[in-house]
């Protein structure tokens, strides 16, 4: 590629350097026979446009980076595809680094980033590390925080309040009648969303006057962390331990449930099971499981939709915009896994 300049694929096609070079920035503005001999020319010489030059000569990048906590979870890989589809329709690349749940990481894939100056940035969750920010709000380029939705952010928002979802999911159980209710966080420090939903769940406690049991398992891997669960529920005593157990993602229900059989417990009867994030999984498990569809792929694509308006790409406002919070929906969808025979079922899990 370094050997390959942009004036050879003109003289191959025929054409000055500047039809080429608008071949690549304003197809639009080139024939369609010209474009085809360009497009001739680049594929047998395998041309490839450097990005740093063209930044350079137009000050203006066609890279979006995001980061987010893990590519393995289907919640966040969905999102990313959410992104990618939107960025490709408009000649953008998206360049994507892996948190792994941690703030330190984070912190040093933006500064990495940041030193590129990309078109845009877009990270999950508005809780960083202090250098973060201020690297974000020195950076000169739009930022778009996902997953969530809290007030007083300087940068824009697309998500939704994960402390309503905790509260939802806590009331679809009070609502049955269940009064002794777990929630189960993961094992990860810094999963800030998980922790905002236990928050929603332990308000809904309260509200009910009820103490709120919040545990937190030994286990990272989230079956094995449900299976721990099941085996420390199965050891207490009946009229102690929970009616009702909210896990703190699909995966680790899964897991509790998978366990139970081999523990002599019948789901839902000895205790109910919420889960969130509705993965693949969640409908096939027996019982199917209760768990809260968070729009996963909707989030990727109206944040990558943003970040097109906010850099100009359809005459919108531009980076200096004020910040934007978009809320997308989630689902709760019950299923038999938190359905306890005998007692009332909800006409509405997410009403007060």
């Amino acid at each position: 590629m370094a050997a390959i300049t942009i004036h050879d694929v003109a003289a191959l096609a025929g054409v000055s350097a500047i039809s080429v070079s608008r071949y690549f920035n304003q197809p639009d503005r080139v024939s369609e026979a010209l474009r085809a001999r360009i497009e001739d020319a680049v594929a047998r010489t395998g041309f490839v446009p450097s990005q740093v030059a063209m930044g350079l000569a137009s000050a203006r990048s066609k890279v979006v980076c995001a980061v987010i906590p893990s590519i393995a979870n289907s919640v966040f890989s969905e999102t990313v595809q959410g992104m990618t589809d939107v960025l490709r329709s408009s000649g953008h690349q998206l360049l994507l680094a892996t948190s792994n749940y941690s703030m330190a990481e984070e912190e040093t894939a933006v500064c990495a980033f940041a030193g590129w100056r990309p078109a845009a940035m877009i990270l999950t969750g508005p809780t960083h590390t202090e250098r973060t920010d201020a690297v974000l709000r020195a950076g000169g380029f739009p930022v778009v925080e996902t997953w969530d939705v809290r007030p007083n952010r300087p940068f824009h928002q697309v998500g939704f309040a994960h402390d309503r979802v905790g509260y939802e999911q806590a009331r679809h159980l009070l609502g049955q009648g269940l009064r002794r209710i777990r929630f189960l966080r993961t094992g990860m420090r810094e999963d800030f969303r998980g922790e905002q939903r236990s928050q929603g769940y332990a308000r809904a406690m309260a509200q009910a006057g009820l103490q709120a049991d919040i545990h937190v398992p030994e286990s990272l891997d989230p079956y094995e962390a449900g299976a721990q669960a099941m085996a420390r529920f199965a050891a207490e005593p009946v009229r102690r331990r929970p009616q009702g157990i909210i896990f703190a993602n699909d995966n680790m229900a899964a897991g509790a449930i998978l366990a139970a059989p081999a523990l002599g417990l019948a789901l839902p009867g000895d205790c109910a099971i919420v889960g969130f994030g509705d993965f693949p999984v969640a409908r096939r498990l027996t019982p199917a499981l209760t768990t809260v569809h968070p729009g996963r792929y909707e989030i990727g694509r109206t944040a990558a939709l943003l970040v097109l308006r906010l850099i100009g790409e359809d005459g919108g406002p531009g980076a200096a915009a004020p910040p934007e919070s978009h809320l997308i929906d989630t689902e709760f969808h019950i299923r038999a896994s938190s359905l306890v025979a005998g007692r009332r079922r909800p006409g509405n899990p997410g009403s007060p």
